[in-house]
């Protein structure tokens, strides 16, 4: 039976300044994005889903997508190596969250980069986009 724990992580103060790739910038309600993340976390609880916070990540407005940085598949988790390099320092902290869980821990390693958002499992199969923050040495 796959088990039913999620990580996650609070949302950075200084969302508003995360990366934007094919958007125009819009103005963020940080206030907003954090109510809607609490209600997000309720929802997981509410459906039997065991949350495990991941410590923050300090200056990474991007830091609350925790599934970029990291790819699990059973009891394996690879910590992605994100091409986007301002968001390098949002690994460490949900490398011990998953290393707690008592996963096996892999790492992408330089010059590989590698996004877990590129990243797609469907039973036991994965797929993996190759694009700007994805490439071939991470895949």
């Amino acid at each position: 039976m796959p088990s039913k724990k999620a990580l996650i992580r609070r949302p950075d103060p200084r969302l508003a300044e995360g990366l934007l790739t094919h958007l125009e910038r819009t103005p963020v309600d940080v206030e907003l994005a954090l109510r809607q993340w609490e209600a997000y976390v309720a929802a997981l609880d509410a459906h039997g889903w065991e949350t495990l916070e991941v410590e923050p990540a300090d200056d990474c407005p991007d830091s609350v997508f925790v599934e970029d940085a990291v790819v699990v598949f059973r009891n394996v988790a690879l910590i992605a190596r994100p091409g986007a390099e301002a968001r390098r320092g949002e690994t460490p902290g949900v490398e011990e969250a998953v290393a707690r869980l008592g996963c096996s821990v892999n790492w992408i390693r330089e010059p590989g980069t590698l996004d877990g958002g590129d990243v797609l499992k469907i039973g036991d199969t994965v797929y993996v986009g190759r694009g700007g923050r994805t490439d071939a040495e991470g895949v």
